[in-house]
């Protein structure tokens, strides 16, 4: 009885905790009568979604603009040196904030602002939340929040802005003191230029040879293989008794569908390819690309940095087929158009990356670092038995055994002291007077 007893006071003084904090709370966001801005459905109401031209996101720390081409159908990043930005990442932004509803509204005074980090950046350090401009024609602002703290939606503070049931503070400077609450955390609406950036990359495929030079000549490498459907890679540059480890190499996937971080303006891009790895990959495809790979270490850490050049040598026309009938020439053509339009936007689309340098994973790279030493195998050489010393005896072999009988038993060899043969006596014929007598044999010694 006692034990219920207690558990029923503990409860009834997590009851009172949880009202007097809720008590709290409301004291700081709540004013004792709700004033101003009238509740409204929509967090942006007449936004015109086609009339911005730049995005300007940034807080305390960090800021990344945004800049839609005059075509609207390209943007650019200005912190990245005018890199392409991601459509996708823009349309998909501009599109949430049209249709973000307001889940509640709060009154809050301007001197409560940094408890719930809606602060504008610019003025001071605390309590700065995430201020986002879409800008229109002539710079002039279309329209301007400030992202604030993170709530759950009992109320409570939050600081995860992976928690599923997380709302958010937004405060409209033309709305004065009414803080609106949304049921959305606007994590992709973060102040990194590398976050805005178009990730669309190269595709390397149907790889025919790689061909690395680095610093040092001796520690580049050379390989390839016959076909497409070869597996495994050869050593071309092999010298005697060597081979290629494949085993050491990853140059099945090697740039396939690769991804990149980071992107370096153009004028820095000297400065980080110091002492560059070259490299040289030709395809199946006509495909040529002039590979840059380069690694700097600084504050204990490593970056690694990747620059590509990109030709292509494509057939303009169909090798002519003698006996050809018509109807295999013409879908035979068509396939040809088909492939060759591919392969030329393939190339159009990869040259525009031409002299930028990207930050890259140093999984996408490593293989260009690998040293000729570090993927060359030597084939083991037979050492030559030492020859017998003169007059030594020659040892027998080793008996077979029943189990197992030898098919070639070693030949026997016996030696023996000379013999001196005698000179064969000489020998003569005498003829006698008479035809009809035999002849007469003498021999002398």
């Amino acid at each position: 009885m006692k034990k219920i007893i207690i558990l029923l006071a503990i409860l009834v003084v997590l009851i009172g905790a949880a009202l007097v904090y809720q008590k709290q709370q409301n004291a700081v966001l709540n004013t004792a009568a709700s004033r101003g801005i009238k509740v409204r459905e929509m967090l942006l109401p007449d936004f015109d979604v086609t009339a911005v031209k730049k995005i300007r996101v940034r807080d305390a720390k960090s800021e990344v603009t945004v800049v839609i081409n005059d075509d609207n159908k390209s943007a650019k990043v200005i912190e990245r040196g005018g890199y392409p930005a991601s459509l996708d990442r823009i349309n998909s932004t501009l599109s949430e904030l049209y249709e973000q509803r307001i889940a509640s509204k709060q009154q809050v005074g301007k001197g409560a602002w940094s408890e719930i980090k809606v602060q504008p950046p610019g003025e001071g350090s605390e309590g700065v939340g995430t201020q986002i401009e879409l800008i229109g024609e002539g710079d002039k602002i279309v329209k301007s929040l400030i992202l604030g703290e993170q709530i759950n939606i009992a109320g409570g503070r939050s600081s995860t802005q992976f928690d599923g049931g997380s709302q958010r503070f937004v405060r409209i400077p033309d709305d004065g003191e009414t803080i609106w609450v949304v049921s959305n955390t606007f994590i992709d609406l973060e102040p990194k230029p590398e976050s805005w950036l178009d990730k669309a990359f190269i595709d390397v495929q149907n790889i025919k040879e790689v061909i690395v030079t680095p610093a040092k000549p001796e520690e580049g490498w050379k390989v390839g293989r016959p076909d497409v459907a070869a597996t495994e890679y050869k050593l071309l540059d092999a010298k005697v008794g060597e081979g290629l480890d494949n085993a050491k190499l990853t140059l099945s996937s090697l740039l396939s569908s690769p991804t990149f971080n980071d992107v370096v303006a153009k004028d820095k891009v000297t400065e980080v390819m110091k002492d560059a790895i070259k490299a040289k990959i030709i395809t199946f495809d006509g495909f040529t690309y002039d590979v840059q790979v380069a690694k700097q270490s600084k504050d204990g850490s490593d970056r690694y940095f990747f620059g590509i050049g990109v030709t292509a040598d494509i057939p303009k026309a169909r090798a002519p087929v003698k006996d050809e009938k018509e109807e295999d020439k013409k879908k035979e053509d068509e396939a040809f158009a088909s492939k060759k339009k591919s392969l030329e936007e393939k190339l159009a689309k990869e040259q525009k990356f031409a002299g930028w340098a990207f930050e890259v994973s140093e999984y996408t790279v490593n293989n260009f670092f690998k040293k000729r030493s570090e993927i060359v195998q030597v084939e083991a050489k037979a050492e030559p038995a030492p020859a017998a010393a003169p007059g030594a005896p020659v040892p027998s072999p080793a008996p077979a055994t029943s189990a197992a009988p030898s098919l070639n038993p070693a030949p026997i060899t016996v030696t023996s002291p000379p013999v001196e043969i005698p000179s064969a006596p000489k020998i003569e014929i005498k003829p006698q007077a008479d035809p009809a007598a035999p002849p007469v044999v003498e021999q002398k010694k």
